[in-house]
């Protein structure tokens, strides 16, 4: 058996938080499990008993009571935000884009398309940018140059 690295005390509040996630089950599936978990730690379960009764690893049990002593119970129960991946398009690039889709296509072409607007965003603002990132932005403009005129331009 291994000594226990943190010893997990929930208050009177904390468990009935906890308890509460348990039994009303609105919680998403990791925060109920993790709940269970320092239920049983706060019972005085040692970390293989509660490993196997659950159904995990030794090492997710760890985890979870490591969490709890060294953030709280917000820490224990829950993941920290995530920042997410940055902006593929900033704000003057998206307004040139804009604009770009806006105007007048090319000489020769009817339309602006999405290989036509990347190339012209990579001429002008030295910038690479796929076609993918540009239709995400156009669309939630509601911006479509590839389609029928622009009513501006009628």
């Amino acid at each position: 058996m291994t000594q226990k690295k943190y010893i997990v005390r929930l208050s009177p509040r904390e468990w009935r938080h906890v308890e509460d996630i348990t039994k009303k089950g609105k919680s998403n599936a990791r925060v109920i499990l993790r709940a269970r978990v320092l239920l049983k730690v706060h019972d005085g379960w040692d970390d293989e008993k509660i490993a196997t009764h659950m159904k995990k690893s030794v090492r997710t049990v760890i985890r979870i009571r490591g969490r709890f002593a060294r953030g709280g119970l917000e820490r224990a129960l829950y993941d920290a935000p995530r920042p997410g991946q940055p902006k593929k398009i900033d704000d003057a690039t998206e307004a040139r884009l804009v604009a770009l889709a806006c105007s007048e296509a090319p000489e020769g072409r009817e339309r602006w398309t999405l290989e036509l607007l990347q190339k012209a965003l990579r001429k002008e603002l030295k910038k690479k940018v796929s076609t993918i990132a540009i239709w995400h932005h156009l669309i939630d403009r509601q911006i479509k140059p590839w389609g029928e005129k622009n009513e501006s331009d009628a």
